[in-house]
């Protein structure tokens, strides 16, 4: 003799809206799983997935912290509805219909899914510890000092979170300010971008008396008049969005070739010779080109050379 199969029926004090009656299992089996599953996980797919490559240089804390909440939604909300309901439904449509293949078939494949989602996500720790980090700890980042001197900001360090607000801080001071020395190794894009529009909205002239690299490029092209001292150096390479970790060895590494071409354009719009952009990125990642001051003057890179 069978045991009976276990249903959950829908409570008398609850309203048997649509989400209701998926997870008390009374929709029908097709619906529940082609539509509450199937579709559903693919719209999840796709959403995460546009995500992941619209987001990477926005602002890395706001990103990564959007990031963990829609994780949370995802599988504390989302996915134990789709799989609780759909084994529900699939017990109920037993009952109504004595046939037992594909209620079994539907039951394997949650199960199969399940598993294969937990070993996912297993894999993936280390990512969600990074993700927390970048949220909650990369904000914490000062490795850098911005200061005003004689009526012109001095940035000096790491381009890390935060910097760009520290600038238009002393911007909103001061108003006469018309200069910016800029001297960076670099660090976020985010953060150069958004000092490259402080720069541009304020009509600032740039300057680096001890070197602009990587990321600081960004910034200090965006000057209406831009100049450089005779033993600094600006350096250029490939863009690559490595952001600290909680591993000190290893940081977490977005691929930026579309930002890359933006910003290639942007340097073209500052005046910049195509044939000297053509030439800025050959250089990998971990490498870097350092053009000497008369072709950064002949390209039309710089205004002037302090120094001389």
């Amino acid at each position: 003799m069978h045991e009976p199969i276990e249903t959950t029926e829908i409570p008398n004090n609850k309203k048997s809206g649509y989400f209701a009656k998926h997870w008390y299992g009374k929709q029908s089996l097709a619906k529940s799983y082609w539509i509450n599953y199937w579709l559903l996980s693919i719209i999840i797919t796709i959403g995460v997935t546009v995500l992941a490559v619209y987001g990477e240089n926005k602002d890395p804390v706001w990103f990564a912290r959007l990031t963990l909440l829609v994780i949370v939604v995802i599988y504390i909300v989302i996915y134990p509805w789709q799989i609780v309901g759909l084994w529900r439904s699939a017990n109920n449509s037993t009952i109504k219909t004595g046939k037992t293949f594909w209620p079994r078939v539907v039951k394997f494949i949650i199960i199969i899914g399940l598993l294969g989602n937990i070993a996912s996500e297993l894999q993936e720790k280390e990512l969600y510890k990074d993700l927390y980090f970048q949220a909650f700890n990369l904000a914490e980042n000062r490795n850098y000092d911005v200061d005003i001197d004689n009526n012109i900001i001095v940035l000096n360090g790491d381009l890390d979170y935060g910097i760009s607000d520290k600038v238009e801080k002393l911007l909103k001071k001061n108003d006469s300010i018309k200069f910016i020395i800029l001297n960076s190794d670099g660090g976020l894009l985010y953060e150069a971008h958004k000092l490259s529009k402080l720069i541009m909205l304020n009509s600032l002239n740039t300057y680096t008396n001890k070197g602009c690299y990587s990321a600081c490029t960004i910034a200090f092209i965006s000057g209406n008049k831009r100049f450089i001292h005779k033993d600094s150096n600006l350096g250029f390479h490939q863009y690559s969005a490595v952001r600290p970790s909680f591993r000190p060895d290893k940081a977490t590494i977005y691929d930026l070739i579309s930002e890359q071409k933006d910003d290639e354009k942007f340097f073209q719009k500052r005046g910049i010779d195509k044939a000297f952009t053509d030439h800025m990125y050959k250089y990998e990642a971990d490498d870097m080109w350092y053009p000497n001051l008369d072709d950064l003057k002949y390209y039309g890179v710089i205004d002037g050379v302090i120094g001389l």
